[in-house]
């Protein structure tokens, strides 16, 4: 289990996978100038199956940090597979296409 340190405010509790493609997504989101919001499985504070809506952009700092091991990791798998979709089309993305000033 890993905590997704998110604006230095809050921490989500989620499975290493999980935690590792947030950090991976963030990085390439980072790289290419672009944000994103991602709904996060994580467990509520019953054990019940929820999410937590992330917005990932450059200006958002996101770490990760270990937590205990937990019976209750929340499935990840369509998370996984989407994440590694989005990170890998940000990726193919030119960002040097886009202008830096954005209109000012």
């Amino acid at each position: 289990m890993k905590y997704v340190n998110y604006a230095g405010a809050v921490r989500v509790l989620t499975g290493d996978a999980v935690a590792d493609a947030v950090i991976r997504y963030a990085a390439a989101l980072h790289q290419s100038r672009l944000s994103d919001v991602v709904s996060v499985p994580t467990t509520d504070e019953f054990g019940a199956a929820s999410t937590v809506e992330l917005l990932l952009a450059p200006a958002v700092a996101v770490a990760l940090e270990p937590a205990p091991d937990d019976d209750l990791e929340p499935e990840g798998g369509a998370f996984l597979a989407e994440m590694r979709r989005r990170t890998e089309a940000v990726l193919a993305v030119d960002a040097s296409r886009f202008p830096t000033d954005l209109g000012r």
